[in-house]
C-alpha cells in the first residue's frame, strides 16, 4: 500500500519547534529532497518508520497545539468531512471510514450501551507509537469540541501506553490511565449526539464524492506499479519518460524503483510501454493525428510510434482506427 505525503505542509509544523524536517527524514531513511515534491509516496513500512521518528519529537505543549483541529484540518480532508457532520457520532464514523486513505492506521469505533470508544492501531494490528496515539486522541476531542462549540466537553475515559504530558492532561481535563500497549478514548453517546454548529451539507456533498473516489482507487489498484503509471501519465506529455526522472519525482532512487517493480514481477519498461499504449489508444479514439500523439507520449516521430504500436497490439494504427470506426 502507498500513501501520498505532503511534507511541505508538515514542514511548517516542525519549523514552529525549531526542528528541520530534513533531520526527521534523514532519521527515517527518506531522501530529504522530497520535501517539495507533492507526488511523493511512502509504502507502509516507510510510513511507520517516519511516524516512529516523529513520535520522539512530539512532546508537551507542542503535541497539544499541533493536534488541535485548527492545525490538522488545513490539510486533512477527512477532518473537514468530520466537521461537516450533523453530530459527533457521525463525525467519528466519517473520519474512521476515510482515515486509511492518508495513513496505514486503523481507527476502531465501538458503540456499547451509552458510550462510544475509539482506539488506534496500524492496519496490521500492531500498536502505534505512544505519542502518536495521544496526538490522535487530542485531535478527535478537538474536532468534537469545535463541531459542538463546547470547549468544556470531556471524554469519560482515556487510556494510553505512556505517561501523558502535563499539557495534554490539562487539555483533556482528565487524568488518563496508563496501560502497556493500549490506547482508548471514551465518550458519552449523549455528548456525541449534540448537533454540530459546523454542519455543512454542501461541503460534505463535495467531499464525499472525492473521498469515496480515493477509497475506490485504493481498492482497485494498490500496487507500486500503479503509482509509477500515474506518474508517467503526468510526465510523458512534458517529454519525460526516463526512469531517472520518474524515480526523482517519486522521491526514491532509481535502484529502489526498479527493485519495487521487480517485487511485483514487472519492469520500468513494461510499465512505460503499458502506459504509452493506453494513452495512444485513447488519443486515437479522440481522432488526433499521429504526429500529435507521438509528441504527447514522448516518441521522436510518428513512424517510431507506429512501429511500437504494432509491437504492443499486433495491429497497425490504420487497422486500429478502422476497428474504432466500425465498433
Amino acid at each position: 500500500m502507498f500513501y501520498n505525503v505532503n511534507l511541505n505542509d508538515n514542514k511548517k509544523i516542525f519549523e514552529s519547534m525549531n526542528i528541520e524536517i530534513e533531520i526527521i527524514l534523514n532519521e527515517a531513511g527518506i531522501p530529504s529532497g522530497v520535501v517539495n515534491n507533492n507526488n511523493f509516496v511512502l509504502n507502509t513500512d516507510q510510513y511507520k518508520k517516519l511516524i516512529e521518528v516523529v513520535d520522539k519529537y512530539m512532546k508537551g505543549e507542542f503535541l497539544v497545539e499541533i493536534s488541535k483541529v485548527d492545525s490538522i484540518a488545513s490539510f486533512n480532508p477527512e477532518f473537514f468531512a468530520g466537521l461537516c457532520a450533523q453530530n459527533g457520532l457521525e463525525c467519528i464514523k466519517r473520519i474512521s471510514k476515510f482515515k486509511k486513505i492518508l495513513a496505514p492506521i486503523q481507527m476502531t469505533v465501538t458503540e456499547k450501551d451509552d458510550f462510544v470508544s475509539i482506539s488506534y492501531s496500524y492496519n496490521d494490528g500492531s500498536s502505534v507509537p505512544s505519542m502518536m496515539s495521544i496526538h490522535a486522541q487530542i485531535s478527535i476531542l478537538s474536532i468534537i469540541r469545535k463541531g459542538t462549540g463546547d470547549e468544556s466537553l470531556m471524554p469519560q475515559k482515556i487510556i494510553g501506553s505512556t505517561n501523558y504530558p502535563v499539557d495534554a492532561i490539562k487539555y483533556f481535563n482528565l487524568e488518563p490511565s496508563v496501560i502497556d500497549k493500549a490506547n482508548e478514548i471514551v465518550f458519552k453517546k449523549s455528548d456525541l449526539m449534540k448537533p454540530f454548529i459546523t454542519k455543512n451539507n454542501r461541503m460534505w456533498e463535495y467531499l464525499e464524492g472525492e473521498l469515496n473516489q480515493r477509497l475506490k482507487e485504493m481498492e482497485v489498484d494498490k500496487s507500486f506499479s500503479a503509482t509509477v503509471r500515474k506518474t508517467l501519465l503526468k510526465l510523458l506529455p512534458s517529454g519525460f519518460s526516463d526512469v531517472q526522472k520518474i524515480s526523482y519525482e517519486l522521491g526514491i532512487s532509481k535502484r529502489t524503483l526498479q527493485r519495487r517493480l521487480k517485487e511485483e514481477n514487472t519492469t520500468f519498461n513494461e510499465q512505460l510501454n503499458h502506459t504509452r499504449e493506453l494513452m495512444v489508444r485513447n488519443y486515437l479514439k479522440m481522432n488526433m493525428n499521429l504526429d500529435e500523439i507521438a509528441f504527447l507520449v514522448n516518441y521522436s516521430d510518428a513512424k517510431s510510434l507506429s512501429r511500437a504500436f504494432k509491437v504492443w497490439t499486433g495491429m497497425s494504427v490504420t487497422d486500429y482506427r478502422c476497428e474504432i470506426e466500425t465498433s
